[in-house]
C-alpha cells in the first residue's frame, strides 16, 4: 500500500481517489478548510475512506496526482517543490508543460475517462477508458478499473488529445451543444474545418478526422468539460488547449481564433455563451 496525494478534488481527481482508495492511503488536497476523513460516492457506491487536508498542509507523498486545472498549475507548484517523489499532471491541453517541468520528478499524463462531478464528494464515472502516462514506470499502478498504461512517447498521446480537445471543446462551448451534435450539420463541417486549422499546426502528427468521429460518436450524450465550465459561468481551459495551438501556428488561423477570441470575451464577461 503506497501513500498517494491527489491535488484538486474535481471530477478526475474524486474518480482518481474513489478507486485508487481500494488500495492505497489517499489524501485529498484541495483549497477548503476541510480537514478530516471523507468517503467518495462514486456512481452510488462509497469509497473507503479518504483523507482531505488544505492544500496549505500538503505533506510529501510516495506518489502525486495534479489533477487541477491547468490554469492553477502555477499555485500549485510552490507545494510541490521539495517532493522528491514522482508528480504526475493530468491536464487537458498542453499548456501547463513549461510550469510542469519546473519540478524534475514531473511526469505527464492523459486521462480517457469520462467523469462528472454531481456534488462536493460525488461521482458519476460517466465512460471508461485509460490513463496514459509516460517517463517513469510507476510500479505501484496496476491495470485496474482506471487502466493506468505507461507509453514511451507521451507527447504524442498528449497531441492526439490536444486534437481531440481543440475540435470538440470549443465549438461545444460555443454552440452549446452536446458532442454528438458535431457529426451533423450545420455543426460537421465547421468541426473538420477546425480540424483541418489544428492539422496545419502539427502536419506531421498521425491523425484522421476518422478518429474524432468516434470520439464523438462514442461521447455523444456527454457534454464537454469546456461546456459545462460556460454555462456555470467558470473559467475555461481555452487558453490551455486553444491558446497553445495557436502559440504554435506559423500561418492564419481564422476559426480557431475566432473561437478562442468569442470564448475569452465571454469569460471576461462573466456570461455564459
Amino acid at each position: 500500500m503506497s501513500r498517494i496525494g491527489i491535488i484538486g478534488a474535481g471530477a478526475v481527481g474524486l474518480l482518481l481517489a474513489s478507486y485508487l482508495a481500494e488500495h492505497h492511503q489517499i489524501t485529498l488536497y484541495t483549497r477548503q478548510l476541510d480537514d478530516g476523513t471523507k468517503r467518495i460516492l462514486r456512481d452510488g457506491q462509497s469509497s473507503p475512506t479518504v483523507k482531505v487536508r488544505p492544500i496549505a498542509h500538503f505533506e510529501s507523498q510516495d506518489l502525486v496526482f495534479v489533477t487541477t486545472k491547468s490554469y492553477d498549475i502555477k499555485s500549485v507548484i510552490p507545494y510541490l517543490e521539495h517532493e522528491k517523489n514522482p508528480v504526475v499532471f493530468l491536464q487537458n491541453g498542453m499548456g501547463h508543460l513549461d510550469a510542469a517541468h519546473a519540478l524534475p520528478q514531473a511526469i505527464f499524463g492523459v486521462v480517457e475517462h469520462g467523469a462528472m462531478k454531481t456534488g462536493p464528494y460525488e461521482i458519476r464515472h460517466t465512460g471508461k477508458g485509460r490513463i496514459r502516462y509516460g517517463n517513469h514506470l510507476l510500479s505501484m499502478l496496476k491495470r485496474d478499473a482506471l487502466q493506468f498504461e505507461h507509453v514511451t512517447n507521451i507527447e504524442a498521446v498528449m497531441v492526439t488529445k490536444l486534437f481531440m480537445n481543440a475540435v470538440i471543446n470549443p465549438l461545444t462551448a460555443y454552440y452549446r451543444v452536446e458532442n454528438g451534435r458535431l457529426l451533423e450539420e450545420p455543426y460537421a463541417s465547421k468541426a473538420r474545418a477546425v480540424f483541418a486549422e489544428v492539422q496545419s499546426v502539427f502536419p506531421n502528427h498521425p491523425i484522421t478526422y476518422d478518429e474524432i468521429e468516434q470520439i464523438l460518436q462514442r461521447t455523444r450524450l456527454n457534454r464537454s468539460s469546456m461546456l459545462r465550465d460556460v454555462e456555470q459561468g467558470r473559467m475555461t481551459e481555452i487558453d490551455p488547449i486553444v491558446g497553445y495551438v495557436l502559440k504554435q501556428a506559423t500561418q492564419p488561423t481564422p476559426l480557431l481564433t475566432y473561437y478562442f477570441q468569442q470564448i475569452k470575451h465571454r469569460e471576461q464577461e462573466g456570461d455564459s455563451l
